[in-house]
């Protein structure tokens, strides 16, 4: 069960015991995600306790980014899930965002589900809807389904977004690609609060209030929010996927000063901040997990 995979997006956090699961290839997601499909319908035959499942998604992390390869950026929180877990250093991610999540929520390599680039805002397209996702699954195995971050495929119809494929609430927004602040693109507000099932209009709320909040920030909180209000004898599938380190450059600046007298370059250290901010982010999700007892049980 515990298993971590380490290419260009990578995970979570912490030391203990525990497992990673950090973005992987084709062939290694399409693994990872039919061995979790199978462990849930194994334990429900068997009546055995179910293992709560922390999924994390790092967008665009480049192979030496993290801090133990890279020796520059800080990143202490996934260093020790490194150090405890299982690395596995030859498996790649797609080049674009779409293909690799169509794979990580199937199990299926990207020219079967038809996702084969990153789909554009305005595209009548999505993941098929006939796809059984992995969030499906948890949901047929008895877990509490929750997403938070990017989505990224497809939105053209109530269908296609996450709280009618399989999710119970979904907090993020529904696109590939936007400020980290604001939280728009071409000038479309997109970020939601979807609180039940198959939340669609009527129920799906444009969170307004969270205009000018840092969204890794608020999807760090709304983890951290998820596990504190989870009751732990449900298994808990938690869906984290972060909008850093993609494009556009932004993060608060403390993030930034914090590597000013270590790194010269200025993008560079907006770079790191950004991911020194998930990485603290990812921290206290797994501080929380610790505090309520779930940590010991948890797959990450």
């Amino acid at each position: 069960r515990n298993v971590r995979v380490e290419p260009l997006s990578p995970m979570p956090n912490m030391a203990e015991r525990k497992s990673c699961v950090r973005g992987a290839a084709p062939r290694v997601l399409s693994v990872l995600s039919l061995l979790l499909m199978t462990s849930v319908v194994v334990c429900k035959a068997a009546n055995a306790e179910k293992p709560h499942v922390l999924f994390v998604v790092i967008d665009d992390l480049g192979f030496d980014d993290v801090g133990f390869r890279s020796h520059q950026i800080r990143t202490p929180t996934v260093d020790a899930l490194r150090a405890d877990g299982v690395l596995l250093d030859q498996y790649y991610v797609q080049d674009v965002c779409s293909p690799s999540r169509s794979t990580f929520m199937t199990g299926r390599y990207a020219m079967h589900t038809t996702i084969v680039d990153w789909i554009p805002p305005q595209s009548s397209y999505g993941l098929p809807l006939d796809e059984v996702t992995l969030a499906d699954k948890m949901k047929e195995g008895g877990y509490a389904t929750h997403a938070i971050g990017k989505w990224h495929l497809g939105f053209y119809k109530w269908e296609m977004t996450p709280t009618f494929r399989g999710f119970d609430s979904f907090f993020g927004f529904y696109s590939g690609g936007e400020d980290y602040f604001k939280h728009t693109s071409d000038g479309a507000y997109d970020f939601r609060r979807d609180k039940a099932s198959k939340c669609g209009k009527g129920c799906s709320h444009p969170a307004f209030e969270d205009q000018g909040n840092y969204s890794t920030l608020l999807f760090s909180e709304e983890a951290v929010k998820v596990v504190s209000d989870h009751d732990p004898s449900t298994p808990l599938f938690l869906y984290l996927a972060y909008q850093a380190v993609h494009a556009p450059a932004e993060v608060p600046q403390s993030y930034v000063d914090a590597y000013n007298t270590t790194i010269s370059d200025h993008k560079r250290r907006v770079f790191a901040g950004m991911l020194s901010c998930m990485d603290e982010g990812l921290g206290h999700v797994v501080s929380t997990l610790q505090s309520k007892g779930m940590w010991d049980n948890t797959i990450v």
